[in-house]
């Protein structure tokens, strides 16, 4: 009937359909509020991104880039020790650059340069490239022994093709991180040449890719190009050894080693950086071949001769304190 009252049971109903929409408007479901706070964390990244410098070749080594960036050699100079790597950042320390970095950068001028930086970096560089007579040094030699013997083989020089020091940023674990890789090839590879004293591990318990930290390289190069690209790709060293006659090889590191590596930085890339923005004091590694630690030690009591020549860590570990 038009003029009847509705029944009280259906009223009820009807109210409560009404209260329960609101509610329902009113308050957020688990699922919409996951993806409100996705989109506002990406909008806080998209603005630290827009506020980082944009890095290029003639950028990306400045100082406002180390401190802006974190980067795989800043990360495992910070795994060495970090006052050491914080007093350098801030220009209080200068590591001495030994000569193998200063091969390996003339390898890598010779295999993946343009002709003109290549005129530039001999120019720059003579004095350290030949002796008075003209000649080179037999270091140099030898080294261009190695590249030439490089260009001969077909595998080497395809993962050698490809872009040469491509730079990309990202973040991991929040932290901006920049990479430049000496080959890449979208979509399908990542390379790198090492110029190197050895094939085997200084240490016969550890690969020689984990010794020296290379792993942590590969894992970051590859994360960061799969954040800009979506792709994840394979990465490979081309490796010349610095022995007579030199070993030449190439190799691909696997999807594990990478993985766990990756995994060693998402666990300490943070307290790094917090070390980097002053929120916490870094700690001293006493390292016997720590030259930062060596020169700048206070000495402010004896102590048990066994432990002469031990580093922080492993005094603490013979204390059993780790």
């Amino acid at each position: 009937m038009l003029g009847a009252q509705m029944p009280l049971s259906l009223r009820w109903y009807t109210s409560a359909s009404r209260v329960g929409r609101r509610l329902e408007r009113a308050i957020p479901t688990t699922s919409s509020t996951a993806s409100r706070t996705a989109r506002s964390a990406s909008r806080q990244q998209e603005r630290r991104r827009n506020r980082l410098m944009v890095l290029n070749e003639s950028t990306y080594y400045n100082e406002e880039a180390s401190r802006e960036f974190m980067s795989v050699s800043q990360f495992k100079n910070f795994q060495k020790c970090e006052a050491a790597a914080m007093a350098e950042l801030k220009g209080e320390y200068v590591p001495e650059r030994g000569r193998a970095l200063f091969l390996g950068s003339y390898v890598d001028e010779m295999l993946t340069g343009t002709k003109e930086s290549q005129y530039k970096f001999v120019d720059e560089n003579r004095a350290e490239l030949f002796q008075k007579n003209g000649k080179a040094y037999a270091d140099i030699a030898q080294a261009t022994a190695a590249i030439k013997r490089i260009r001969e083989q077909p595998l080497m020089m395809k993962y050698l093709g490809g872009e040469h020091q491509v730079v990309m940023t990202g973040e991991i674990e929040g932290v901006p991180f920049k990479i430049k890789m000496d080959s890449y090839k979208p979509g399908e590879f990542i390379a790198d040449l090492k110029y190197m004293a050895s094939l085997r591990s200084p240490n016969l318990f550890q690969p020689m890719i984990s010794y020296w930290g290379y792993d942590i390289q590969a894992a970051c190069y590859q994360e960061i190009v799969r954040q800009n690209t979506g792709k994840q790709l394979p990465f490979l060293f081309v490796v010349a050894t610095k022995e007579k006659p030199a070993h030449l090889a190439v190799g691909e590191i696997n999807q594990w080693n990478m993985d766990a590596a990756l995994e060693t930085v998402r666990k300490n890339i943070k307290r790094y950086q917090a070390i980097k923005n002053g929120e916490i004091e870094p700690e001293r590694c006493e390292d016997y071949g720590c030259d930062y630690c060596t020169t700048t030690k206070i000495i402010t009591e004896p102590i048990d001769t066994d432990l002469f020549g031990m580093s922080r860590a492993q005094i603490r570990i013979s204390k059993g304190e780790v």
